[in-house]
């Protein structure tokens, strides 16, 4: 995401208010009486209770089993016979088999957002079958989702803010889910999972547009502005469509499948696998087979035209315009393929099969660089360094996230030192002249490892994070340099990685003591001095 994109004349239209029903209000009758399906905290306390009591009973049984166990080998001295000592030397099978099942963490402990997230499994895939009701204003969703426990679960929670939940299963079997504080489900199945097993989740739901207080200028949610509907999920909005392991550390592959009403396409990330016609409406299904972090999903409802193209080494480019805006602003993504070529060159490889950009009809202020498919507004398609920086994100973000919220600077300090370099490319000012300009600004005292919660996307994030970079190219030279940015990529690509795993690699790959460096320029609370750094 670049920084905030200033207004253009003409574009400044009224914010448009989420919607959202009374239903689907907190406290609403998603949270409160009685929902097919779902229990209540009451059940849920019961059953904690009734776990707690089974445990007691397993204890105070293993305790006279050993206690009858110790009398049976003593003698009536109370001495211990030789056999029975020797038994006991071989291993008492106090610490064998596996530890009992317990609830999974209701949040991943993030340092800015610890309650997003949630432990005790690892997603895999996620189908996501939903259907756009505009007349009513809600989408209907089922989604199954596909994970592997990493311990033993008698619960499992999803983030899952507002949905209306009617029905939930685990392997085809009736479960119980309980919706908890402002956004977890707490899905009891039948039966314990034990560790290492593949389950799947489906949840059944009804949901209204809904978008959480975010850090400027992002809210974070989904947006229905009539018959468009479009989502910017950074960092944690993506619980407001689907129920998911909210947060870039889980990782998974998507299908999507959505329907609409006849005169509306859909536009989402990977590649279009078919279109199914219906009554009176059509499914689109869209298969993103590489892992994606949750807040990058992206779908977009409209009445779209549709832009294809061929990129280096055959990949796919394909854009979508909302029809309204299509006219004009159709040539904004013209020169993606020599973006993508001059990328691949310093980068490695471009990280997934597609790419494009989707072009809502309204000035969003900001652009996002949502997996395969950047979304902007009317007001920053037409800013070429800004399609250059979402495009920098598939490789730093997208294929490699943040390990932590904490961590966006190697999101957003990346990418815009690609700007950079991309400018240089295209004959303007490049990384020299604009780490000068920038450091001459001023106002980069936020440390840009540190910024916190409410200043995800703070100037200092992006400008100092540019030029914590440029100060290590200047340090290390453009081999070593560039040749950690592509490691960065093979290592973690799929997965996401630290601030601390970024320092170790530049250090590994230069052979230097680069710690002087990146506490400066990372943490420290003012601004180092440019001249100070580079030569």
């Amino acid at each position: 995401m670049p920084a905030p994109v200033e207004p253009t004349p003409g574009d400044a239209d009224p914010a448009v208010e989420p919607h959202r029903s009374d239903d689907m209000a907190p406290g609403g009758p998603a949270r409160q009486g009685t929902v097919p399906g779902v229990a209540r905290s009451r059940r849920r306390r019961l059953l904690l209770i009734g776990g707690a009591l089974a445990a007691l009973v397993v204890i105070a049984a293993a305790l006279i089993v050993r206690a009858s166990d110790a009398d049976g080998d003593r003698g009536g001295d109370g001495t211990t016979s030789p056999s029975a000592a020797g038994e006991d030397d071989v291993g008492s099978g106090e610490d064998d088999g596996d530890p009992p099942p317990g609830p999974g963490a209701t949040g991943l402990g993030d340092p800015y957002f610890p309650d997003v997230g949630n432990g005790g499994y690892d997603v895999s895939h996620y189908t996501l079958d939903l259907t756009w009701r505009p007349d009513a204003g809600r989408m209907d969703g089922v989604a199954t989702i596909t994970a592997e426990s990493t311990e033993p679960l008698v619960s499992l929670a999803l983030d899952a803010v507002d949905l209306d939940v009617s029905d939930v299963t685990v392997d085809g079997e009736p479960a119980t889910a309980e919706l908890q504080g402002e956004r977890d489900l707490v899905v009891t199945p039948p039966a314990p999972i034990a560790e290492g097993a593949t389950f799947e989740t489906v949840v059944t739901y009804t949901t209204g547009p809904r978008s959480l207080t975010g850090a400027d200028p992002v809210n974070p949610g989904w947006v229905a502005d009539g018959d468009q509907v479009y989502t910017v999920f950074e960092p944690h909005g993506a619980a407001t469509l689907f129920p998911a392991n909210d947060h870039p550390a889980d990782k998974a592959a998507y299908e999507l499948r959505v329907t609409v009403p006849e005169g509306l396409d859909v536009a989402a990330n990977g590649l279009l696998s078919e279109t199914v016609p219906g009554d009176g409406e059509a499914t689109w299904v869209y298969d993103a087979p590489d892992p994606m972090a949750s807040y990058l999903v992206q779908i977009v409802i409209a009445d779209l035209e549709f832009v294809e193209d061929t990129g280096p080494g055959g990949l796919v480019l394909r854009h979508a315009f909302d029809a309204d805006v299509a006219a004009r602003l159709a040539d904004s993504m013209d020169r993606t393929g020599e973006m993508v070529d001059f990328y691949d060159d310093l980068f490695g490889p471009f990280p997934f099969g597609a790419y494009g950009a989707v072009v809502v009809d309204r000035p969003l202020g900001f652009a996002l660089e949502t997996q395969t498919l950047s979304i902007f507004g009317t007001d920053s398609a037409t800013g070429e360094t800004i399609v250059a920086h979402e495009l920098a994100h598939q490789w730093f973000g997208d294929a490699v996230s943040p390990a932590t919220w904490r961590d966006i600077w190697l999101n957003e300090g990346f990418a815009t030192y690609a700007e950079w370099l991309w400018a240089e490319r295209d004959g303007q000012a490049g990384p020299g002249s604009m780490a000068e300009s920038v450091a001459g600004f001023g106002g980069l005292d936020t440390p840009p490892a540190d910024p916190g919660a409410d200043a995800l996307f703070a100037t200092s994030v992006y400008e100092r994070g540019a030029l914590t970079l440029h100060v290590l190219r200047d340090t290390v030279g453009d081999d070593a340099f560039f040749t950690v940015l592509r490691t960065w990529v093979e290592r973690f690509g799929g997965g996401a990685a630290s601030t601390a795993e970024f320092e170790a690699l530049a250090e590994e790959v230069s052979g230097q003591d680069l710690q002087p460096l990146f506490d400066a320029w990372l943490r420290a609370p003012t601004m180092p001095v440019l001249a100070d750094w580079v030569g």
